[in-house]
């Protein structure tokens, strides 16, 4: 079928959804576009996820730094209105940029795009309701986000109305005494060593080792970055109960290898992950069933499994729960679902990055994957101390670790845990994406001095464990 013909029905009006509507309307396809009764918010990124959080982090960063190699006093001039202020200026600059995506959205509506600022369900293999009105479709894409994650806890329930996802704490304007945070992802990480520069104590509860999902070096390095930063890490911790004290205190029991004595706090947040938004879309009616994980199951062509015409991106697919693999993949999907065609999921990097201070960036295959995929790993690694740009930025304990195929010399995987490690990580991501060579990395050029000579520091190790002869750094 034509695209023009086609009808294509997206469902969700965050990143991915928006990205489907754009991409299916250049297509040529006829759009419904589902926004959702959050239609107002534009999506999770501006609203509540990536963009709040990274204006709230800015200005305590700014006047962690400043004060580092105290030289000078730096203080607030309100101190007691310090975090208030804060939030009244990421409202503002939120504001702003919902503002600029609601004119993007509309700017779209015409002949082949019609925006419904309201839910819809499916109730038939090509049907679709929203607010009593049936709408036809040929493909439709699943775009419906994710919420935060309330694991069965004992005790959770009774106190749940009083505790703090990434929601509440981006609004909150008092610094409390000390908070508890459950959960060692980017969101927990994140608030965590923030709330500990506001002069918050600050205790992580993790229920396994930091960053264990990655070379274990890198979630050491980054416990003790934290613990000389004030803040209190608990690792291997599995929460037993939540209760709270006539005093209005939490109280936190937790199980582990040894016993330890209930975590107490003024305030709690509970930042255990997010899980895929299916509500009352009535996937029975298109053949679908969620898995076990409350996921909807795709393949790399971002078609649901086991459909032809239903396709789903972003968060409630629950594979790569970042906003830029958002976007790729609704791209993919309303590609598809308009040509009836095949591009599929290439990317090799897929980044990820958590905004600690200093930041971690990965990219690339895991170990464990890695040698499951039959490769033979060599590695390399450097510390930020000796890159100068790095230890001037006041990062002496941060570090990078690469790994490449022992056979092949091409690089499978690249790690930083270092300051600004989100930008310094896509030189590294782009050799993997593109099968380069750690020999690549030997034969580029590296300005002194630059924060980037670390990756020039970690590819010539690399390169002389894999017989290469780098040429001549600056070492200054």
């Amino acid at each position: 079928m034509n695209p023009k013909n086609k009808t294509i029905a997206i469902l969700g009006g965050g990143s991915a959804g928006f990205t489907a509507a754009r991409v299916a309307c250049k297509e040529g396809a006829n759009v419904l576009f589902f926004m959702g009764d959050n239609a107002d918010h534009a999506s999770l990124c501006i609203n509540a996820g990536c963009m709040p959080s990274k204006a709230i982090f800015e200005p305590i960063d700014a006047m962690h730094h400043a004060k580092q190699h105290d030289w000078l006093i730096v203080r607030p001039k309100q101190p007691n209105e310090y975090l208030a202020q804060i939030v009244k200026w990421k409202d503002g600059e939120i504001e702003k940029f919902r503002v600029d995506r609601q004119a993007e959205i509309s700017a779209l509506a015409g002949n082949c795009f019609e925006m419904i600022r309201s839910n819809a369900r499916f109730t038939g293999a090509h049907e679709i309701e929203s607010e009593g009105r049936r709408y036809s479709f040929d493909a439709a894409i699943v775009a419906t986000g994710s919420v935060a994650s309330f694991p069965k806890f004992s005790g959770l329930e009774s106190v749940r109305d009083t505790i703090w996802t990434s929601d509440e704490i981006l609004r909150n304007t008092r610094i409390p005494k000390s908070l508890a945070v459950i959960g060692a992802g980017p969101i927990g990480l994140e608030f965590a060593l923030r709330y500990a520069r506001l002069g918050c104590e600050v205790t992580l509860i993790a229920q396994s080792k930091l960053l264990s999902r990655y070379p274990a070096m890198f979630g050491e390095r980054m416990q003790l970055i934290y613990e000389q930063e004030g803040v209190r890490v608990l690792t291997g911790r599995k929460v037993a109960r939540i209760a709270r004290d006539d005093a209005g205190e939490f109280e936190i029991e937790t199980d582990g290898a040894d016993k330890t004595q209930p975590v107490r706090a003024e305030r709690l947040l509970l930042a255990a992950g997010r899980h895929p938004t299916l509500g009352d879309l009535n996937l029975a009616a298109v053949g679908v069933t969620p898995n076990e994980q409350g996921r909807i199951e795709i393949d790399e062509d971002m078609r649901v499994r086991g459909s032809q015409y239903i396709f789903a991106a972003g968060d409630v697919a629950g594979l790569r729960m970042v906003v830029h693999h958002a976007h790729i993949e609704a791209g993919i999907a309303a590609e598809n679902a308009c040509s009836d065609g095949d591009r599929r999921w290439t990317k090799r990097s897929n980044i990820q990055v958590i905004f600690s201070d200093p930041e971690f960036a990965f990219a690339g295959l895991k170990y464990p994957a890695a040698k499951k995929a039959g490769y033979e790993l060599v590695t390399a690694t450097a510390e930020s101390r000796d890159v100068g740009k790095l230890h001037l930025a006041g990062d002496d304990l941060g570090f990078g670790e690469f790994a490449a195929d022992a056979r092949t010399s091409k690089l499978i995987s690249a790690g930083l845990l270092c300051n600004d490690a989100s930008n310094l990580i896509h030189l590294p991501a782009y050799a993997i994406d593109h099968e380069h060579t750690a020999h690549q990395l030997e034969d580029a050029e590296f300005y002194h001095p630059t924060k980037i000579e670390i990756i020039a520091d970690i590819g010539d190790k690399l390169c002389r464990e894999l017989g290469g002869h780098p040429f001549a750094r600056a070492d200054e």
